[in-house]
């Protein structure tokens, strides 16, 4: 006798650390949730990025039988920045052999961030965390983006933009160029150094984290705590760094509302990251939407980037999703995927 699953419709969120994958039924209801490493193909690599994208996918897609498979899968990845990348993964995917997918997708995880902002609506989200990117996507189905691009040439207002931005600070000051500020002696501790001329050593050569290595990003981005510190401690220098992010950050928002030509007033901007949801970034990035954007309003993601990829994936295999199904998918996510 041969046995047909119902049908699975699966959101990937994949990223630097780990990867999420839900897995749906088509009217919403969460079936199964699964994680694992790394997938992706920038930190991981390629071959260890799909193995991991296998494993996961597998593992919340598997029946009782032990069939893994589902209708459809939308699989938002952290690193999918460009068509070569997308269309790598994309081939990637497709020669899974332990399970198997009708439909799938593969895109920028700020396709999920947005779905699970707006579900399929229209809107602009802006991630401002260790980086930063911002997307829009109308009604129609139009999309944009700006920023995010890479670390070394574009990542706006994130944790490493305001981390470098703090090191210029304190280097200036140190030397006799700029404002004396507290973040002199806050990063020169941190990072360890007893002369100021050793950070290149430290930046390029000697981690404190890894020895012998470079920092990474995010080792660099770590060191924007100490700027908001400072900036928190009524230093005027911090404040200047942090709001200078802030603004450079904001100028992708904008140019992805003039892009897609979203009004001018009363734009609906989805946010998510620590930089702009903790405190000094979060009054400070309020404060200067309102300068660009008047009438703009923010809010967060009403339920975690991966259910956001699972409404995707619903929509990718012909479900029309409705706020019923949205609001059965808030209501049985299980604990974990929050």
């Amino acid at each position: 006798m041969s046995f047909t699953p119902s049908p699975l419709y699966a959101g990937i969120d994949g990223g630097g650390t780990r990867t999420r994958v839900l897995a749906v039924s088509s009217d919403g209801s969460c079936r199964a949730f699964a994680t694992g490493n790394s997938s992706n193909i920038n930190t991981a690599g390629p071959k260890a990025a799909a193995e991991n994208l296998e494993a996961t996918l597998s593992a919340a897609t598997q029946s009782d039988q032990g069939i893994s498979a589902c209708t459809a899968a939308f699989f938002g990845m952290a690193g999918v920045n460009d068509s070569s990348a997308a269309r790598l993964l994309t081939k990637l995917v497709a020669a899974f052999d332990k399970v198997q997918i009708s439909r799938f997708e593969v895109a920028n995880d700020t396709r999920a961030l947005h779905a699970a902002t707006f579900g399929l609506g229209s809107g602009i989200v802006l991630i401002v965390g260790t980086g930063s990117k911002c997307y829009g996507r109308t009604a129609d189905g139009r999309e944009w983006e700006a920023g995010g691009v890479d670390y070394l040439v574009s990542d706006e207002g994130s944790a490493h933009d305001i981390a470098i931005r703090g090191i210029k600070a304190a280097l200036r000051a140190k030397d006799g160029r700029g404002t004396p500020t507290m973040l002199e002696q806050l990063i020169f501790d941190a990072l360890r150094l007893s002369e100021y001329g050793e950070i290149s050593q430290r930046l390029h050569q000697d981690s404190l984290e890894n020895p012998g290595q470079p920092m990474t990003k995010a080792e660099v981005a770590s060191l924007a705590k100490y700027v908001t510190q400072a900036c928190l401690m009524g230093d005027a220098v911090a404040r200047t760094v942090v709001e200078d992010a802030l603004d450079s950050v904001l100028e992708t928002v904008v140019a992805v509302a003039r892009k897609l030509d979203f009004p001018a007033t009363g734009l609906k901007l989805g946010i998510t990251g620590g930089v702009v949801l903790n405190e000094p970034g979060a009054e400070i990035f309020k404060q200067r939407l309102q300068r660009v954007l008047p009438g703009a309003t923010t809010q967060v993601p009403q339920i975690p980037p991966v259910a956001g990829a699972a409404l995707r994936a619903l929509a990718l295999g012909g479900i029309q999703v409705t706020p019923t199904i949205i609001e059965r998918l808030k209501a049985s996510l299980p604990t974990d995927a929050s």
